[in-house]
């Protein structure tokens, strides 16, 4: 078939590939083809703005079917929501792309160079995870400047993946990978088929594709998160904190924990006290804690071993997850001028989620008038039980483990027409599809606890009989309320009271797309012909994002009991763009401007929601010789609110928070002010012993948000110098500054911060409701337009490849090539309330965004066999900004480095045997707090986000081609 504007023909220029195809024959400077950053036909090599490009042989020799894995390595990249990630960060088992780390909500994703269906309803985040990897021909990146081209979601870049296209013949793969240490077993299978007909004027081709990844990895499989955690810890204020390791809480005893005449007991099943087993240095907090009088000790005493259970066991540090992918595609070339395509794709994901069981910090208490409260449990007290009812801590291992199931449905189909003609004695192209996108997600949990019940049964009292009761059955006899003891492992009538497993709740998101563009030369100048391109798209978009049954008050199957509140909601909006790319080549071939050309591009967009809004780029290139080119772009990038960030309807879950005026938290907390204590004392809150109370989330929709704004620069320089043949060298510094952005604070962001101002008068105190006693009762999150990011940085890629004739060791002696992408992270500022400088934080250095990261490989080729060592490295990183060398003895992670090596041999000439090790030398995360769990967030689950808690893994893979 004739290559068209939707081809994509492979890109030749090493500097703008990021070098990642050292094996590919050149490409043929006079050919113009499409790459991604542009609809202008093009030599691969002109374009102002950098271009990184994965190529089937990289994807290849990374040995994994996720996509994002792959991806994600490249320092442009932040680590996102990944398998590795997503456990507690909802929507597990969707991997998504985070460009620049300024969101998934922020980075484009196309296929083809058409936009993709979300996966999650109510979002814009595409599932990446739904491109099987062996389906993709190439991925190219491209970040700044891309808004005016691609619309809406491409602040911080495009994603372009492209697929394998006219393919003939049959190609299948078998993969498996494990984990050394014996699980994380996942197989996958896959088959592409295709033929030409009618002189290979039509092609059509099927595609299917099956993983599963059974097995659970949680925290306690591994050494580093099963061995007690590190912390921050001084004895006094007068000295520095130093890293005190392999801590575990006493809340976290399968055994009740109490304190009774200033002693910590351990409760047997039996309901008799012991002396609790502490592990071999007894209690090691950095200052001592007084237990007489001090039922808060239950909440902070640290032994180091003993009968107590690790902070991360029952995270899962990978989700499990089953995929299914399908895709047809069919196309037809009746002449030049007009070609005919389609294409369809379904895939299903399914995973899960799971959470430690309930755990009481402290805070819970058995009334005083509870008949499970034993007479030496009285005498132990001293005589009495305080009025306040007996504390206790333990975590509720009886229970079983609480988890979510995900079970999502996509499918999407395009049809269109493209084709060249000639006008204005130029060539000229065009390229028009129509996309219909449908996600379905259904959610249920299973196991889970019914904190309004559990509390409801806690509070226990002697019925008439004297036996235990609830104590509102007192008042209501059929409510159904069965009295927990939590002192002993609870029964099972117990567990079946305050355990559920949901229904499924159903979400649906419908994506319509009509897009078409024409493109062409108008007149020529100098340095060839002035080019341009007029077009426009139509995007309509409906959610109908369901909920729990038993969660909505609406629904027959609604149950108060449970303590969660959620409704429904329909959402919709559609934007109809216009848009425009001019390309003007000044000169070429002259003295001092081998190259000399400059770009434009606009979008006009119209939003049902948001109202109409103008993005735009200008960029040009110079090359003084043909050894060196410079280039730049400055554009205006703009995102319009999505449905989810406007209507989500309000829901009300529970989540343990800590109130920073806590005493503990006054004392302690890293992120603490100049003006905390004063708010906290104005505030007067009466519960400040308490550190972890489970309170009501309250998250909703905000329909009065409006577009966020980005201004974007780039500047680089591209060398190629003709006595090093074979090396390229490109240098880009980018500057993206984003006003008004829309972002969500999480419920201790807002806690925190509100009392952490200046003043009380302040938006994040708007969110906090406290009771009449200045206690925490609630907390509002939603979407606001307030927060700033400014991301600076310098990417870096150096490719170079050496035939080792060249070293006389014959002909046939095979390919040596190096390729190195590494970036320079100058500044990443988040101010989250721009009014207030005190808001502002840097976050280069912290973890997830290391101040240098990069990935070198090096790769040897011959004919039949390969071997590709691939090197990743992240700078030192610490926790967070407030961790500083003047009030820390160790406050930075090493140099880490993960080490892959893969290889492959061709056993016949269809038959490829494919193999090798990721994290080769089993690379453990360092032990800085946070580290050992990967670069953990609180509010995101202790989630792995930085480095490898899996450890070693390995895969085997076998392909057949013909």
């Amino acid at each position: 078939m004739t290559a068209t504007a939707q081809t994509y023909a492979p890109v030749a220029d090493p500097a703008e590939t990021t070098a990642d195809e050292p094996a590919a024959a050149p490409t043929d400077p006079a050919e113009d083809i499409v790459v991604t950053g542009s609809r202008i036909r093009r030599s691969s090599a002109d374009s102002p703005a950098p271009l990184t490009v994965l190529d089937s042989g990289q994807i290849r020799a990374a040995g994994t079917q996720q996509i994002a894995d792959v991806v994600n390595q490249l320092p442009s990249l932040a680590v996102t929501q990944t398998n590795q990630t997503s456990n507690l960060a909802g929507n597990a088992g969707i991997n998504a792309l985070d460009l620049r780390g300024m969101g998934t909500q922020r980075t484009l994703v196309l296929v083809d160079g058409r936009r993709q269906v979300p996966a999650i309803p109510g979002t814009s985040a595409v599932d990446v995870s739904n491109i099987p990897s062996s389906l993709v021909e190439r991925v190219e990146i491209i970040t700044g400047g891309a808004s005016a081209l691609y619309g809406a979601d491409a602040v911080a870049g495009v994603a372009n993946f492209i697929l394998k296209k006219d393919f003939q013949g049959v190609e299948a793969n078998a993969r498996y990978s494990a984990s050394t240490r014996g699980d994380l077993d996942t197989y996958s299978y896959d088959l592409l088929a295709g033929t030409n007909f009618d002189e290979g004027r039509g092609n059509v081709s099927v595609y299917a594709f099956y993983e599963n990844q059974p097995g659970l990895v949680s925290g306690s499989d591994r050494p580093w998160t099963a061995d007690g955690y590190p912390l921050y810890a001084r004895a006094s204020s007068s000295e520095l904190y130093g890293i005190l390791d392999h801590n575990r809480n006493i809340n976290t005893a399968d055994a009740a924990q109490v304190i009774l005449g200033g002693r910590l007991y351990a409760v047997n099943a039996n309901g008799t006290l012991r002396d609790p087993i502490l592990g071999p240095g007894g209690f090691v907090n950095a200052t001592p804690v007084d237990l007489a009088g001090n039922a808060d000790a239950l909440g902070t005493l640290l032994t180091d071993g003993g009968e107590y259970n690790g902070r991360y066991d029952g995270w899962l540090l990978s989700v499990p997850s089953e995929r299914i992918s399908t895709r047809a595609s069919a196309a037809y070339e009746i002449s030049d001028a007009l070609k005919l395509f389609a294409v369809g794709n379904f895939a299903r994901n399914r995973a899960t989620s799971a959470s430690l069981q309930m755990t009481s910090f402290g805070s819970d208490a058995v009334p005083a008038d509870s008949p499970f409260i034993t007479q030496a449990m009285i005498d132990a007290a001293g005589g009495a039980i305080p009025e306040g009812g007996l504390r206790f801590a333990r975590r509720f291992m009886e229970l079983p483990q609480p988890r979510t199931e995900y079970d999502r449905r996509l499918f999407q189909g395009a049809v269109g027409a493209e084709g060249d003609f000639t006008l204005f004695a130029h060539p000229w192209n065009y390229s028009a599809y129509y996309s219909y996108g449908r996600t379905e997600q259904r959610i249920r949990d299973v196991n889970a606890t019914a904190y309004d019940r559990w509390y409801l049964g806690l509070d226990s009292t002697r019925g008439p009989d004297g036996s235990a009761i609830c104590r509102s059955t007192l008042d209501d006899p059929d409510n159904g309320c069965v009295a927990q003891n939590p002192l002993v492992p609870l029964t099972q009538q117990m567990i079946d009271y305050i355990t559920y497993t949901s229904h499924w709740s159903k979400s649906t998101l419908t994506q319509q797309v009509a897009s078409a563009y024409v493109s062409g030369g108008l007149f020529d100048l100098p340095g060839g012909a002035v080019q341009m391109v007029l077009g426009a798209e139509y995007r309509h978009e409906k959610n109908d994002i369901g909920t729990i049954p038993e969660y909505d008050p609406t629904s027959p199957l609604y149950d108060p009991t449970i303590g969660n509140s959620a409704t429904p909601l329909v959402g919709t909006y559609d934007v109809k763009e216009v848009f425009g790319e001019l390309h003007v080549p000044l000169l070429k071939d002259r003295p001092f401007f081998d190259l000399l050309s400059a770009d434009a591009a606009v979008r006009l967009s119209d939003y049902s929601t948001a109202g109409s809004t103008t993005t735009y780029k200008f960029g040009g290139e110079w090359a003084p010789i043909p050894d060196v080119r410079f280039r730049a772009t400055y554009g205006q990038a703009v995102r319009a609110p999505n449905i989810g960030e406007l209507y989500t309807a309000s829901s009300i879950s529970g989540l343990w928070i800590t109130d920073p005026c806590n005493a503990y938290n006054l004392a302690n907390r890293t992120g603490r002010t100049q003006y905390t204590e004063a708010n906290c004392a104005a505030i007067g809150s009466a519960g400040t012993s308490t550190y972890w109370v489970y309170r009501d989330i309250i998250a909703q929709g905000n329909l009065d948000l409006k577009p966020e704004t980005a201004k974007t620069l780039t500047l680089g320089v591209v060398l190629k110098p003709r006595f090093v043949p074979r090396l390229s060298i490109a240098v880009d510094y980018y500057n993206i500054d984003l006003r008004n952005a829309i972002d969500a604070f999480g419920a201790q962001t807002l806690i925190d911060k509100c009392v952490d101002q200046s003043s009380l008068d302040n938006l994040f105190c708007a969110q906090v409701r406290r009771d009449a006693d200045g206690n925490l009762d609630s907390v509002i999150t939603q979407k606001l337009n307030l927060a700033k990011y400014l991301t600076r940085g310098i990417d870096i890629t150096a490719a170079y490849s050496l035939p080792l004739e060249n070293l006389g060791l014959g002909a046939g002696a095979g390919t040596l090539s190096i390729d190195a992408n590494y970036s320079r992270l100058l500044k990443r500022e988040y101010t989250l309330d721009p009014d207030d400088p005190t808001t502002i934080t840097e976050y280069a250095g912290v973890f997830g965004t290391p101040k240098w990261k990069g990935v070198v490989r090096t790769t040897y080729a011959n004919e039949g066999y390969g071997l590709t060592w691939t090197l990743r490295h992240y700078s030192p990183m610490r926790a967070a900004t407030t961790i500083t060398a003047d009030r820390y003895e160790k406050v930075w992670t090493p140099d880490v480095f993960y080490n892959d090596i893969s290889g492959f041999v061709a056993l016949t000439p269809q038959i490829e045997l494919s193999g090798g090790l990721n994290n080769a030398f089993d690379r453990k995360p360092p032990r800085i707090p946070g580290a050992e769990a990967g670069g953990a967030n609180f509010e995101l689950g202790y989630s792995a986000g930085v480095y490898d808690v899996i450890g070693r893994t390995f895969f085997v893979g076998l392909r057949f081609h013909r």
